[in-house]
């Protein structure tokens, strides 16, 4: 169950932000992605970055310590939001519509010194989630995701239309909802309570049923079990941070909980945090940057996968017609024996028996009516001589597809190890020559960027370099390396180049041995890494960047580690 799916955890980490942010003011508002906003806050002499997100598959808001890149250019709905609550106080946080959307109210000024009153609401509701932002009179001046009536006859989201989600046709566990229970005539309790109460997930209401005692397939309840049941809901409806239980922690590495959930509770699979906005962060943001790198690299791997399966077909289609090459020495030989023979043949004999002193045995040979002899025999050499060319050509040709799939899977390759801060253009360049990509258009103004650097680790005074791409892998190993250089890569798979910078010295087993765990570090158990001096290693004869040959080499085993303590920063 997403965070986007519990009442439960939601009104607890209200009442903790409420707590947190009242008369917090705003002091800059970003927008690093398209469903997502980061307000800076300062209260009580502390700076703090709210992240507010409504991205389908991690919807959220907390406090965070992670770090994004803010936009050269701001989206509208950032404008927007700057313009009005930038320098604006929070006066409160709480649960709307006794649903899973979250009110931030603001208290700002107009342009004129005027007080004004803003909202921004947090809809938490997985694929339904959105960023609602209006004024006083809940006006909706722009949101994350417009929804126009064709789309949303229930819950329209467009400027200029009040706001009015869509209130649950089911019995809020916050209200006043004991009757539910009362009128369950028994069967499966666990679904009834999913059915009949909004708020609870799947596993909220398990553990209602385990601290009242109540089994999930049950009878009518008896006068004793409506008594448990009271009692159990009145610990959910008065939960608030100041409660004893109050205990944030993640359950089986799978969700964010305000307290332990006893039918959970195994020991070892709690982890507990102070806070949970402390829970959320150390949930979603690791999380959030794969979700966000899956879905920017989707397009890229979409364009590779494309160009692979083309390049699968081609490998395809010569190996075809390299069988239809095998009987071309046939071929040749009927039109010898019909030379040998012909003293036997007439215009319009539909075939010639005779005997095959290749095969020693006899042979019938299939002839065209129309022509004579000599012409069906110039037939089946033209016919061979064609298949001996096409054969010529096509194991040539397959020699070069085989080599670019192996270069097609490489980019796969690359852009499946693609970490989230890493650039794309450099992959996107390697499809758009190879014809497997969209080039930009030349009319087209592109701002150049500064090429993306490789790798830098400084180790015990020398420098390794790790490429990131294939281009970047032919620049660091025939440009940037020299020739005493040590040069290393995983044995018999893709795999980013890795250059030990030596300036003439021995390099020490240590340096070694960490440089090989560094070219190792994108798999995922040890693997063997090969490595030998820059010299050693030679461009594939007509290959594709990144592609090389190498002899005069050892081997070492290597446990994947990324060495991050000793990456050089930019």
């Amino acid at each position: 169950m997403g965070m986007g799916s519990d009442l439960f955890a939601l009104s607890a980490l209200a009442d903790e932000l409420n707590l947190a942010l009242k008369g917090a003011r705003i002091d800059k508002i970003q927008q690093p992605e398209v469903d997502e906003l980061r307000f800076f806050v300062r209260n009580n002499g502390e700076n703090k970055c709210l992240v507010v997100s409504c991205n389908a598959n991690a919807p959220r808001i907390h406090f965070t310590t992670s770090k994004k890149q803010n936009p050269k250019v701001a989206p509208n709905l950032c404008m927007l939001l700057r313009k009005y609550l930038v320098s604006a106080n929070i006066a409160e946080v709480k649960i709307y519509n006794l649903d899973r959307i979250l009110s931030i109210k603001f208290n700002a000024k107009t342009e004129m010194k005027d007080d004004a009153v803003f909202f921004l609401f947090v809809e938490i509701m997985n694929r339904y989630s959105n960023i609602v932002f209006t004024d006083e009179n809940l006006v909706i001046l722009d949101a994350v995701k417009h929804l126009p009536l064709d789309i949303a006859r229930d819950h329209v989201v467009l400027r200029g239309v009040k706001y009015s989600p869509v209130s649950q046709k089911k019995t809020s566990y916050l209200t006043d909802c004991f009757s539910v229970f009362e009128n369950f005539n028994g069967g499966d309790l666990h679904k009834f309570m999913l059915d009949n109460l909004s708020g609870f997930s799947g596993a909220t209401a398990e553990e209602f049923l385990f601290r009242s005692g109540l089994e999930t397939t049950s009878e009518k309840l008896t006068q004793k079990e409506l008594e448990k049941a009271k009692t159990t809901l009145e610990f959910f409806q008065k939960f608030s941070k100041d409660s004893p239980e109050f205990a944030p922690c993640i359950i089986n590495d799978k969700e964010v909980y305000p307290c332990v959930y006893k039918s959970l509770d195994k020991g070892d699979n709690v982890q507990p945090f102070k806070s949970m906005s402390e829970a959320y962060d150390a949930f979603y943001t690791d999380s959030d940057k794969d979700i966000r790198n899956k879905a920017r690299l989707k397009s890229l791997a979409t364009q590779a996968k494309h160009f692979r399966v083309k390049v699968e077909k081609n490998i395809t289609n010569d190996l075809e017609r390299l069988a239809e090459c095998e009987d071309m020495d046939k071929y040749r030989v009927y039109g010898e024996l019909i030379v040998a023979n012909i003293y036997k043949l007439k215009r319009g004999d539909e075939a010639l028996t005779c005997f095959d002193y290749y095969a020693n045995e006899d042979v019938t040979i299939p002839l065209n009516v129309q022509l004579t002899p000599s012409k069906n025999s110039a037939a089946y050499y033209a016919k061979y001589n064609k298949l001996k060319r096409t054969k010529e050509f096509v194991e040539q040709k397959l020699v070069a597809d085989r080599e670019l799939l192996e270069y097609a899977l490489s980019i796969e390759n690359e852009i499946a190890e693609l970490p989230y801060e890493a650039d794309v253009a450099p992959i996107e360049e390697e499809l758009a020559m190879l014809g497997g990509g969209k080039r930009v258009s030349k009319n087209k103004k592109v701002r150049k960027e500064k090429a993306e650097p490789p790798y830098i680790y400084l180790v015990d005074g020398f420098y390794i370099y790790r490429g990131k791409n294939n281009l970047q892998n032919d620049e660091l190993t025939f440009s940037l390396a020299s020739s005493n250089d040590l040069w290393l890569h995983l044995k018999n798979e893709h795999g980013a180049h890795t250059v030990i910078i030596t300036e003439g010295k021995s390099v020490p087993d240590k340096v070694l041995k960490i440089a090989a765990e560094i070219t190792a570090s994108t798999k995922n158990a040890s693997c063997e890494v090969d490595y030998t001096q820059r010299k050693n290693v030679k461009r594939k004869p007509n290959g594709h960047p990144g592609q090389v040959i190498y002899v005069n080499y050892k081997t070492a085993v290597a446990t994947p580690d990324a060495h991050e303590e000793f990456l050089v920063k930019h």
